[in-house]
């Protein structure tokens, strides 16, 4: 007994020592040793953008590193990085860009800088930084051949919403497999032709993200089964097209096909649809709208009856420095202060999901989510996405980008009544080849 206490008394004694060292560690870093400096960030338009804006002068006041904050939608933001980086500006210093989608192309561009000579250089990082904490899928989408182009800003996937009260006055069961998501629709649609049924993505660009758990919950995907061909025209693949173009065609809001999340998330948040398959990200903007946390409920898109499989989409967007940017010290300042426990830790109770370990179990997300059983349901099912969630929906290509159109345009052909599913999936994997 007394060598135990002996021992316990020795291990109390070093952790006290350790954290006195740590404590005394992260006092001498210097974040002001940028003072005066200033960057330009490009960012595009997501809840973590906005509340990083807000944010700013919080990193000024504790560095002294002045930030120019310039935020534009997707696509917008995405022709300008690809102008300002071909042109190797170096007045573009921070950008945030999505790994799964562009991040093999940035790279072997060379347009990102390589983040891991600032991590192991203690007058750079701060000792409090934890690398490790981030979620390790996370980082390895951030990472190309050992080189770490960025750091993960959120956790995110698509989500199944409803509102509750019209299926409750409706008396339709809540879908507990894929399948049962268009006899809900009809439900709904017969027992109130006015109330708006289904919204989902119709925009080329933006269509895959919310189709692919379709596909893969009744079994098939955007690849062949050995990974190596596209896989469209696989029966399985042509069975979720169907679904996801009928509920388009036969239960969505007119011009679904010009629609991308924020129409999405207006209709909603309006109530003037009783479901949708959208981000997890929109979650904060949905319950901006009146009655909206009383009335939504949501949980990651149901598994397929007969398949039995589960496949949601997760990942996560990054926050990185370019490689042409002449002040990549403050940059990387402002990468660790935007992804810190603390920052992170604001923007979890702003719906934010953090890619953070210690913030997503931390006691605020958890007090935060205790609050109303909808953002339970949040916190719930991106813990799921987190433990089942693939970032992989793209054909076997690099050419993620040019992936995305085809398969938006398959949808489209169907959705407008110009294929069948099958022809217009048969024909998309024809065009998809040609990118191998």
């Amino acid at each position: 007994m007394r060598i135990n206490l002996i021992r316990a008394a020795a291990a109390l004694a070093l952790g006290a020592v350790t954290a006195i060292g740590n404590s005394a560690m992260a006092q001498a870093f210097n974040w002001k040793k940028y003072d005066g400096e200033t960057i330009n960030v490009l960012l595009n338009n997501h809840p973590w953008s906005n509340q990083i804006r807000d944010m700013a002068p919080q990193f000024t006041e504790k560095t002294g590193i002045k930030v120019r904050i310039e935020i534009l939608n997707e696509d917008p933001q995405r022709a300008r990085l690809g102008t300002l980086l071909q042109a190797k500006a170096s007045d573009m210093d921070v950008y945030t860009s999505l790994k799964i989608r562009e991040g093999s192309v940035y790279n072997k561009a060379g347009w990102y800088a390589d983040l891991n000579p600032m991590i192991k250089d203690p007058t750079l990082t701060s000792p409090q930084f934890e690398l490790s904490d981030f979620g390790a899928g996370l980082i390895r989408n951030e990472t190309f051949g050992g080189k770490l182009v960025g750091l993960p800003i959120n956790v995110e996937g698509p989500l199944f919403y409803w509102r509750t009260d019209i299926f409750a006055k409706c008396k339709v069961e809540v879908p507990q497999f894929l399948e049962d998501i268009p006899v809900a629709a009809q439900k709904l649609k017969a027992c109130d032709p006015a109330q708006g049924v289904w919204a989902a993505r119709g925009v080329r660009s933006g269509v895959p993200y919310t189709l692919a758990a379709f596909l893969f919950n009744m079994g098939g995907g955007f690849k062949s089964v050995d990974g190596k061909q596209p896989g469209m025209c696989r029966p399985e693949s042509v069975a979720g097209l169907t679904m996801y173009t009928d509920l388009l065609k036969n239960y969505g809001p007119v011009g679904a096909t010009n629609h991308s999340f924020p129409q999405v998330v207006e209709l909603l948040g309006q109530g003037k649809v009783a479901m949708t398959h959208e981000s997890s990200n929109e979650f904060v903007n949905i319950m901006k709208y009146p009655g909206r946390d009383g009335d939504i409920a949501l949980k990651v898109l149901p598994k397929g009856k007969a398949s039995g499989l589960s496949k949601p989409v997760g990942f996560g967007w990054g926050v990185s420095i370019s490689e042409f940017s002449k002040k990549k010290g403050p940059a990387w300042f402002f990468l660790q202060w935007a992804t810190s426990p603390e920052v992170e830790t604001v923007l979890a109770t702003k719906g934010v999901a953090p890619p953070r370990a210690s913030v997503f179990n931390g006691p605020e997300l958890k007090a935060f989510a205790a609050e109303k059983p909808v953002r339970q349901q949040w916190v719930t099912a991106l813990k799921e996405l987190s433990a089942t969630g693939t970032g992989d929906y793209a054909s076997p290509t690099d050419r993620v980008p040019e992936t995305r159109e085809i398969i938006g345009r398959a949808v489209q052909e169907v959705v407008l009544g110009q294929k069948t599913p099958k022809e217009a999936a048969c024909d998309a994997d024809a065009d998809l080849a040609k990118l191998q």
